[in-house]
C-alpha cells in the first residue's frame, strides 16, 4: 500500500472511529456520565536454552489465572462478549463453536480423536458430552494442567474415554493414521514449529480426517501495528472513565486505562516464550497441509487489546450497551475491510499425501 493510500485508509478509519461514536453517545447519553546481547549458540547451550523455555511455559500455565479471573480481564471470556463471539461463529448466540462444530460436521461420533494443548480439559468433556468423539488422547505441556484434566475427567465419569499425556507441541510426534479428528482450542498459536505441528498433525490422521481448531491468528507477540494501536486506543477512548479502571488479581483499582500499547518482547521470553511466536503465519501454514472446510471469524481486532484488563468493569445490561458500541465498531470496520479479525474458528480436512496419490 502506497503512502497516500496509507493515509486515505487512516482518515477512513478515524472518520468511522468518530462518526460511530458520536451517534453512539448520542443514542445512550445517560452512560456517558457513568461513569532486549548477541550470542553464538553451541549445540549444548541451544538444548539449555529449550528446556530452560519448556521450563517456563510448563509453570506459566499450570500458575493460569483461574476462570473467575480471566472474566474480568479477558474480553472472550467475559458473557456479554461470548454472546457476540457466538453469534458471528454460530449465528445463534446460545450456541457455543464446538456444539455448532458438532452438529454440522460429527453428526455421528468418530472413533478417535486427538486434543492438542488440553490444558485442564474442558474441550474433551464437552465433545464427549456431545457425542462427538466416542475416545481422546489429549496433549499438554503443563503437569498441572494434566493432572487437573484427568481428576476433571474422572469427576465427570469420563476417566475411560480420555488418555491424557505431557508433551511439547513443537517436538510433536504422533502415531501414522491414527485419528479421526483433531481438535485445539487457543493451543497452536502457542507452538513455534508450525510446520512440525501442522505435519504431524496430517501424518495423523486418517484419510478424510479433519482438523478443527478455535484460535489466534493475529499479529505475532501481540505487536500491532502502529495503525491498528491509533484504532485500538481511539476505540478506548469512546469507553467512560469508570469502565476503564483496570482489574488486577481480580480487583478493580482506582488506575484508569488511558491507552494500550505493545507489550516489550522481552517480557514474553522471561515470562511466556511460547505466546504467540508465529500466529500471524498460522492459516498460512497449516493451508500447506490441510484443505479448509469453513473459516468463521469473530473478530477481536479492537476488542481483544482495548477490554485488556478492563472487561470486568461490565457488569448491568445497561453498561454492557458500550460493550455493544466497541464490537459494533469492530465489526464495521472489519465489512470495510480497514480491519483483520484476529481470531477464527477454522474446520479443514487434511489433503492427501503423495503416496496416496499413487
Amino acid at each position: 500500500m502506497g503512502w497516500r493510500a496509507q493515509n486515505l485508509s487512516m482518515l477512513a478509519m478515524q472518520t468511522i472511529i468518530r462518526r460511530i461514536g458520536n451517534k453512539l453517545r448520542s443514542l445512550i447519553p445517560q452512560l456517558s456520565s457513568a461513569g532486549r546481547k548477541v550470542k553464538n549458540w553451541s549445540k549444548c547451550d541451544l538444548k539449555v536454552a529449550a528446556a530452560e523455555s519448556q521450563e517456563r511455559e510448563s509453570q506459566f500455565w499450570a500458575e493460569a489465572p483461574v476462570m473467575e479471573e480471566k472474566c474480568l480481564v479477558l474480553w472472550m471470556v467475559h458473557p456479554h462478549v461470548l454472546l457476540h463471539i457466538q453469534r458471528r461463529v454460530t449465528v445463534c448466540e446460545a450456541v457455543v463453536w464446538c456444539s455448532y462444530v458438532q452438529a454440522k460436521w460429527f453428526p455421528r461420533p468418530v472413533a478417535r480423536a486427538l486434543s492438542l494443548g488440553c490444558g485442564e480439559g474442558p474441550l474433551e468433556r464437552w465433545l464427549l458430552q456431545l457425542g462427538a468423539v466416542k475416545h481422546f488422547e489429549a496433549i499438554d505441556i503443563s503437569e498441572g494442567a494434566i493432572q487437573k484434566a484427568r481428576e476433571a475427567a474422572a469427576q465427570a465419569g469420563f476417566a475411560a474415554n480420555i488418555e491424557y499425556l505431557v508433551a511439547d507441541l513443537n517436538r510433536l510426534q504422533l502415531p501414522e493414521s491414527s485419528y479421526d479428528a483433531i481438535f485445539c482450542a487457543m493451543s497452536i498459536h502457542h507452538v513455534r514449529e508450525l510446520e512440525n505441528l501442522f505435519s504431524q498433525a496430517q501424518r495423523a490422521l486418517r484419510p478424510g480426517g479433519m482438523l478443527v481448531f478455535n484460535e489466534y491468528i493475529g499479529p505475532n507477540r501481540f505487536q500491532m501495528p502502529e495503525e491498528r494501536l491509533r484504532l485500538i486506543n481511539g476505540a478506548l477512548q469512546l469507553l467512560p472513565r469508570p469502565f476503564r479502571r483496570m482489574i488486577v488479581k481480580g480487583k478493580v483499582t482506582e488506575e484508569v486505562k488511558e491507552s494500550h500499547q505493545n507489550i516489550e518482547l522481552a517480557w514474553f521470553e522471561a515470562n511466556d516464550p511460547s505466546e504467540s511466536p508465529r500466529s500471524a503465519e498460522i492459516m498460512l501454514v497449516a493451508e500447506r497441509y490441510f484443505d479448509y472446510l469453513e473459516v468463521r471469524p469473530y473478530g477481536g481486532g479492537l476488542a481483544h487489546l482495548a477490554l485488556k484488563d478492563i472487561v470486568g468493569n461490565f457488569v448491568t445490561d445497561e453498561n454492557c450497551r458500550w460493550l455493544d458500541v466497541l464490537l459494533a465498531l469492530e465489526s464495521d470496520l472489519e465489512e470495510k475491510g480497514l480491519l483483520d479479525s484476529d481470531f477464527a474458528v477454522i474446520v479443514a480436512r487434511r489433503k492427501a499425501s503423495a503416496s496416496e496419490h499413487l
